[in-house]
């Protein structure tokens, strides 16, 4: 199939201007030219993107998205960005699947039923299951299908949300074709890579993607165990730097932790040999993998070796920066953090350890984290706290912890509705100078910081909205 003529059959014979008002009519041009063009992947992403009033148009688009990135015309350097707007479709709002997985039977339910009732009864019952949710997943969750309920056609893009995913999933027979061959798993920005972020979200088809991910490599043998590694099989891959080396590509390891069966012995097997072995990137992905994998009853060896990791000079960043994707608003390093209270109790010190660093460094996610942490030593919001409880109470080292990191962040941080609403909810403080004097610290002074300046060719709300344009413009 000709790259300029991917798209998906019958993509200029859909009313898109209906679907999408703005910019609606441009999204058949944009699809023929997204696989060579930066700034078509990033116009589409902006027309389409949930919950933008276009994303009505984003279940139209998903064929269309995956028939580019498996044309054999399309290059294997461009096929990243039909990968990436898919990426971008099935996890938008990336926090809203960790640390557990979305329950689709549940979701479609929830969808059906905001769509047959009154939008004022439906944003009231949100309202209600924010208040009174158990932890911040599920808190988090309904503030943001709350915020969607607050647009003309609310309800409708809940349903293009949910039928964008189903059409995801009804391609991955497609999908999983691009695990394989050096061209995909070998050079920059290779489609391996961005296809399996894109494979881990479908948690819903576990088991197939688990079998493909694992067959697509030597993985399931022990490194003295395998074959040489698989040379180029054709000047274009020579020429993009692609072939197999026989390792799993590090995002095949953040596909596992988030999808393989803990009684899938093999795997675990497998990723204990990744943990043990040499290269450092692999070693700390298989760990994380392992965790999730096996929640509580995760190995010791897995918590100690991530927590390891996060002592190096790379840290947790920069390990979480090369195997987990950046999508959305959340960097990678906060997804980690998140996807980690899957071990409970068993991941308490190493998400401790991680975090201070994303209260301080985190300004997007700042008030999520908070939450999280305080709901990890506290307990959830709606259990329901007073101040006078606060003031009579005698904190022990993890709590203290939390709050003290809460505490050292400059007063700047302290403008942000968003996180001082967050102390609300546990009666802490809103003031800087009053939460200090509750945990018994001395104010940070405030560090005078030059303004930004915005990337150039971006718009500054695309340059700090991560995700899609932070890999367009610096990142991956």
């Amino acid at each position: 199939m000709d790259a300029t003529n991917s798209s998906h059959d019958g993509a200029r014979d859909v009313d898109w201007a209906a679907l999408a008002p703005e910019g609606g009519e441009r999204i058949p041009e944009l699809l023929e030219t997204l696989a060579g063009s930066d700034a078509a992947l990033s116009e589409l992403h902006d027309i389409i993107r949930f919950p933008a009033p276009g994303h009505l148009a984003a279940p139209r688009t998903v064929d269309a998205l995956v028939d580019v990135a498996c044309s054999p015309g399309t290059p294997v350097t461009d096929r990243w960005r039909p990968l990436s707007l898919l990426l971008e479709l099935v996890s938008g709002n990336a926090e809203d699947r960790f640390p557990e997985p979305r329950d689709l039977r549940q979701w479609r339910d929830e969808v059906a039923w905001a769509a047959s009732n009154d939008a004022e009864k439906v944003r009231e019952q949100y309202r209600i299951w924010a208040e009174e949710a158990p932890d911040e997943q599920r808190h988090a969750r309904m503030r943001q299908r709350l915020a969607v309920m607050d647009s003309p056609d609310g309800a409708a893009l809940l349903q293009a949300e949910l039928d964008t995913y189903e059409a995801v999933r009804a391609r991955v027979p497609d999908l999983v074709t691009l695990l394989r061959g050096g061209g995909n798993r070998g050079g920059l920005d290779r489609a391996g890579e961005w296809v399996s972020y894109v494979l881990a979200f479908l948690h819903d088809d576990a088991e197939l993607i688990t079998a493909e991910i694992t067959g697509a490599s030597q993985f399931l043998l022990a490194k003295d165990l395998r074959g040489a590694p698989q040379a180029p099989a054709s000047l274009s891959e020579v020429m993009s730097g692609g072939h197999d080396n026989g390792e799993p590509l590090p995002a095949e390891l953040f596909a596992l932790g988030l999808l393989a069966s803990p009684e899938d012995i093999d795997t675990t097997v497998a990723l204990a040999h990744q943990m043990g072995g040499g290269n450092l990137y692999n070693s700390f992905a298989a760990s994380v993998a392992m965790v999730l994998v096996h929640g509580e009853n995760t190995p010791r060896e897995g918590l100690r070796r991530i927590g390891r990791g996060g002592g190096t000079s790379l840290g947790y960043e920069g390990l979480f920066n090369e195997s987990w994707p950046h999508c959305g608003r959340r960097s990678p390093q906060v997804l980690g953090f998140l996807a980690l209270g899957r071990a409970g109790a068993r991941a308490r010190r190493v998400r401790l350890d991680m975090l201070p660093g994303l209260i301080k460094g985190e300004d997007a996610s700042r008030a999520l984290v908070a939450g999280v942490g305080l709901e990890m030593v506290l307990g959830p919001r709606s259990r329901g706290f007073t101040a006078e409880e606060h003031a009579h109470a005698e904190y022990g080292e993890d709590t203290l912890k939390v709050l003290w990191a809460i505490a050292e962040l400059p007063a700047s941080a302290w403008a942000d509705e968003e996180f001082t609403a967050t102390l609300r909810a546990w009666a802490l403080p809103e003031d800087p100078a009053d939460f200090c004097e509750l945990v018994g610290v001395e104010p940070e002074p405030e560090e005078p910081r030059a303004p930004a300046a915005p990337a150039s060719g971006t718009r500054g709300s695309d340059a700090e909205r991560g995700g899609l344009f932070g890999r367009l413009f610096g990142g991956r």
